[in-house]
């Protein structure tokens, strides 16, 4: 019995340390986010920023009590921004809902960063899992100021395509399962009236917003992904898409890849 009641304490102490290491929620008038600081931070140098989208039905304390995420950003040296969706989901088109402008939102969180932290304003990249892929999409269409790169996983545009991305040409890389049943590649309705679009079609745009040319110019294999690359780009920005055999998920070191990816990028065009 006293062992018992001893390994129920050690448990509640152990629940409660993981809770007290998830950042504290800060506020701004457009919504919650958390952030988690790079360990080893010196507090002076200007530090990249990795915001993060969250998938449905999750939030920023969800995703900051993931060690393998936060460590995929961090672990770089990058601050993790992990902004909150209204009801755990995100308004991009065609969504499902629309209770916020979450573009404006978006900003709103990235200036708030850089009034607490010193941001390397160079590197500055957006991410984001599932509904939060697709808000990635959306952001890099409609609102790419002040993001230096695009990493979305298992999202895309939903019905109805934008007729063109006004803020492009950008960098972005994107990664999805071939048999992913949440967000199939092909797209697939939901609700009877909402409608995930079709990845390779939204995939086009981007190609025509980056100036790329139709098929790609490289092909690699990093672990578990088959990526492809659209680097002959008049715009000088690059595409590249990364598959695997998995269905709808996400790891840390896929998301450490794409960080990588978007680094080089940023490298590339110093």
């Amino acid at each position: 019995m006293k062992r018992a009641l001893l390994l129920v304490a050690l448990l509640c102490l152990g629940a409660s340390s993981a809770a007290a290491d998830v950042p504290h929620l800060l506020s701004i008038p457009e919504g919650t986010y958390r952030a988690v600081v790079p360990p080893g931070w010196d507090g002076k140098r200007p530090l990249p920023v990795v915001m993060y989208l969250h998938g449905y039905r999750e939030d920023s304390a969800l995703i900051t009590g993931n060690s393998e995420l936060v460590a995929a950003a961090t672990s770089l040296g990058a601050l993790f921004v992990v902004p909150d969706g209204i009801d755990q989901g995100w308004s991009h088109v065609g969504a499902p809902r629309r209770k916020r402008d979450d573009i404006a939102f978006l900003h709103a969180v990235l200036a708030d960063v850089g009034a607490r932290w010193p941001v390397n304003k160079a590197r500055v990249f957006a991410a984001g899992f599932s509904i939060g892929g697709s808000m990635v999409w959306d952001l890099a269409c409609h609102g790419a100021q002040g993001f230096a790169a695009f990493l979305p996983f298992s999202g895309g545009f939903w019905l109805p395509y934008p007729e063109r991305c006004e803020t492009g040409p950008f960098d972005l890389r994107h990664t999805h399962a071939v048999n992913d049943h949440t967000f199939p590649m092909e797209g697939r309705p939901l609700f009877g009236q909402f409608h995930q679009g079709d990845v390779h079609k939204g995939f086009a745009l981007l190609e025509a917003t980056d100036g790329c040319d139709a098929e790609p110019d490289a092909k690699t294999r990093e672990g578990a992904l088959d990526c492809q690359t659209w680097s002959h780009c008049s715009s000088g920005k690059q595409l590249e898409m990364c598959l695997h055999n998995g269905d709808h998920q996400i790891q840390g070191g896929w998301l450490r890849q794409s960080v990588e990816w978007a680094v080089q990028r940023v490298a590339a065009r110093s």
